[in-house]
Parts: C-alpha cells; sequence; structure tokens
C-alpha cells in the first residue's frame, strides 16, 4: 500500500491494521455545525482523528475547569448571580479562542479536502482489502441506519461497524467516562422507581450537558462514514468493471435496424 500511495499524488484510501481512511466531499457547514456542537467532532467527519482527539480532550478539559457548563445551566435558570460565581473568566476567554478555531479549521479543512478529493476522482487509487498478520480490513456494502442506530445503542458501535477502531473505541471510552461522571445511568434508575427528587439530585449538570452532542455526532459520524464507504465500494466495482470489461467485444444489446 505505500507504494501506490507513493506512485499516487491524490489518494482516496489507505487502509491498515487500525482500520479504513479516506478523503471526502463533506459539506463545510455541517463539518463547522458539528464542530460548534462538540469541538473536534467536524475533524472526526474529515477523518483528521489526531486533532479531533485533541479538540475533544481540550473541550472537556477546559469546560470543566472553566465551570462553563454550569454558568450555563444557572444562567438558563435565571441564575446570573451562581452563573457568575462559578465561571474563570480567563479560562472562558481561552475556551473560546480554541472553540473558534475549531469551528473555523474543519471549515477550511472540508472545503479543502472536497477539492482534492476531485482531483483524487481521476486517478481511482482504491483499494479493496487489506490482510494483515493482525488485521483484515475490506471495503464492502454497509446500511447507513444500522451504523446510526448502532451508535445510539452505544456511541462507538458504528465506528466499529465501520471499520474505524480506534475511533471506536476512544469515543466509547469517552462515553463511559459521560456515563460515569454524569451518574445518569444510576439517575435513571431512580427515576424508574418513582424516586424524581433523587434522581435530579444524583445527576452532574455539567457532564450531562455534553451527551446530547457526543449522541447526536457519533450517530452521525457513523452514518455518513458507511454512506461514503459505499461511495468508495461502487467506485472500486465501476474501475475494476471497466479495466477488466471495457474493451470486450461481446456485445449484449445490439441496434435495432
Amino acid at each position: 500500500m505505500k507504494k501506490d500511495s507513493a506512485r499516487t499524488r491524490y489518494p482516496i484510501l489507505r487502509m491498515s491494521m487500525l482500520g479504513i481512511t479516506y478523503s471526502s466531499v463533506p459539506r463545510p457547514a455541517m463539518v463547522a455545525w458539528w464542530s460548534a456542537a462538540f469541538p473536534g467532532f467536524g475533524h472526526f467527519i474529515l477523518n483528521q482523528y489526531a486533532r479531533g482527539v485533541l479538540f475533544t480532550l481540550s473541550e472537556m478539559l477546559i469546560n470543566k475547569l472553566s465551570g462553563l457548563n454550569d454558568a450555563i445551566v444557572y444562567t438558563f435558570c435565571g441564575r446570573f448571580d451562581d452563573a457568575a460565581a462559578v465561571l474563570d473568566a480567563n479560562l472562558a476567554f481561552g475556551y473560546a479562542t480554541i472553540y473558534l478555531f475549531a469551528v473555523w479549521d474543519s471549515y477550511r479543512g472540508a472545503r479543502y479536502q472536497g477539492r482534492l478529493r476531485s482531483l483524487s476522482a481521476r486517478e481511482q487509487p482504491i483499494r479493496r482489502m487489506l490482510i494483515h498478520p493482525m488485521e483484515v480490513q475490506y471495503v464492502e456494502r454497509k446500511k447507513p441506519l444500522t451504523g446510526f442506530f448502532y451508535s445510539l445503542l452505544f456511541p462507538g458501535l458504528g465506528q466499529l461497524y465501520n471499520h474505524r477502531f480506534c475511533l471506536g473505541f476512544y469515543i466509547m471510552f469517552c462515553w463511559w467516562v459521560h456515563i460515569g461522571m454524569s451518574h445518569a445511568l444510576a439517575a435513571g434508575l431512580e427515576l424508574a422507581y418513582g424516586t424524581a427528587a433523587r434522581s435530579t439530585e444524583m445527576l452532574s449538570q455539567h457532564w450531562i450537558m455534553f451527551m446530547p452532542s457526543v449522541l447526536g455526532g457519533a450517530a452521525y459520524h457513523a452514518y455518513r462514514g458507511t454512506v461514503e464507504q459505499n461511495k468508495l465500494f461502487c467506485e472500486e466495482q465501476r474501475t475494476y468493471l471497466k479495466k477488466t470489461y471495457g474493451r470486450s467485444e461481446i456485445v449484449i444489446f445490439r441496434e435495432s435496424g
């Protein structure tokens, strides 16, 4: 695969034992939206895993230290004095800078990656299968809704369905952290027992605010990743058939005359 990448100026897909990475043509506005919902998710859509991991970790760490989520909750409840008391202004300004940069960088990256992909389409450097001593990777047709519902069931499972192993386990780890820190499962059990006051008291408002963005972002990423891999599958099939049978003299439909 390294030799293929060296010969190809604009590769589309790269396989390794860790998963499948490829360039795509995402909508810049949608990428920016997911970066705004949770910094780093826009970069995951662009398959820029290192940036995505660092941005998501920065989001969780700086948000926690600055008390931003708690301040937002207090503000929505009209408790402005409590919001001002828990918010660290210095860290909040630094957070805002990183947040805006993540949104802009993902938007810019989406636009440029789309241009590179249009050049890649001319070369069609797609590999169908990789056999490694530790793993077998391949491009196949999958059902987008299956990946979507796997991620709704537990974030990260949809990524595993799409052969994104490192990203899948990272999102699963983050989801476990959010479940543990927010006490969501214990609070849900208390609510099922009918003790709503106890359930509300147990919840951590800071960590629970992260969870809708993580759940929605993981589900959308899994759905879109399945759609993109289906496109790669069709492109590889079309290229193979054209190369193998493009000059065939077999005539299936004769012209009427």
